[in-house]
């Protein structure tokens, strides 16, 4: 994968990611009072802090370092895919509610997980410029 394609790929969600905090906290992403309960604390702005520290922070640092071509992207990347397949699960966990999301975005974190195992261990028997 390009550079600019991880970029674009890591901004996207990102963006993703502040949305449903910015939802969450504001209230304006109604998830109904049941699953509210099953929050952290039952509070949404805890949940929308946990998705911007677990989620939305990291793709935007990886979003910014591969559009830079820095050499940390390749590792920032499986960090930031870990992240977000123990973000699912946690999710899930809390809130005990499937969502079609859930796979999706699962399958989002093993590629960039993938993609950053990659691009590290490539970098690093030096097939691909940094």
């Amino acid at each position: 994968m390009s550079r600019r394609g991880l970029a674009a790929a890591s901004f996207a969600t990102a963006a993703g990611a502040w949305a449903g905090a910015v939802g969450l906290a504001s209230g304006v992403l109604d998830i109904g009072s049941e699953l509210d309960q099953r929050l952290p604390f039952r509070s949404p702005v805890v949940g929308a802090a946990a998705l911007t520290a677990v989620v939305a922070v990291p793709f935007t640092v990886l979003g910014v370092l591969a559009w830079r071509a820095d050499r940390r992207a390749g590792p920032i990347a499986m960090v930031a895919g870990v992240l977000l397949m123990g973000w699912i699960l946690v999710e899930f966990t809390f809130i005990r509610s499937f969502s079609f999301f859930h796979p999706i975005y699962f399958g989002v974190g093993l590629c960039f997980a993938l993609v950053g195992r990659h691009e590290y261990t490539g970098q690093s028997r030096g097939v691909h410029p940094s």
